[in-house]
């Protein structure tokens, strides 16, 4: 056999004889062209040292790139959420319209999966029809609308409507929060 074509098949034998899957008997023939010729036995060494690793320097910021995605999320967050908000405050029982019930639910739900805390779905839902409850009622006193109430029973029979319309409407809130914390637990258990 001419020396080349024995080198080339040394060459194609090596990373099989590195790796410990040659025959015993392809392994013993390498091994003795080794000992035989000086060349072959360089390359048998050569293949056998590791190869230097070279540092890739990225150009990229990951810190910055981590930031703008987070930032983009949030901001997608934030239109959810404000969407959902809108479509529960105009669906609320201060309308007269019963769809609060489903879109109180998606709030809590959307709220619970972005922010997963209660705190913020708790926020969402009570204080602003608190308040608009409260408005609401004011806007009525001054136009008249209540006759024969005094200022006392008018600020309790206000607190206690606007605190009962909030916790309806945060009851809902709530259903969907804890339908989005079964949601992240059955998310939880797959991973």
């Amino acid at each position: 056999m001419d020396d080349k074509v024995r080198r080339a098949i040394v060459e194609d034998l090596l990373p099989l004889y590195n790796d410990g899957l040659l025959s015993e008997e392809t392994t013993r023939w390498l091994e003795e062209e080794a000992k035989e010729n000086a060349e072959i036995q360089q390359l048998v060494s050569q293949s056998q040292q590791p190869l230097p690793k070279v540092e890739i320097e990225s150009r990229i910021d990951h810190e910055k790139m981590f930031k703008r995605i987070h930032r983009k999320l949030s901001i997608y967050q934030i239109i959810f959420v404000a969407i959902s908000f809108f479509l529960a405050i105009n669906t609320s029982i201060l309308n007269e319209s019963f769809g609060f019930i489903l879109w109180y639910t998606v709030l809590g739900l959307v709220t619970y999966l972005f922010y997963k805390d209660m705190k913020t779905v708790f926020l969402i839902s009570f204080p602003p029809i608190f308040v608009w409850s409260v408005g609401n009622s004011i806007t009525e006193y001054v136009h008249g609308e209540l006759i024969d109430v005094t200022w006392i029973q008018f600020v309790f029979d206000t607190g206690l409507a606007a605190v009962w319309m909030s916790l309806i409407h945060y009851a809902f809130a709530l259903i969907g929060c804890v339908i989005g914390l079964l949601i992240r637990k059955l998310r939880d258990e797959d991973d």
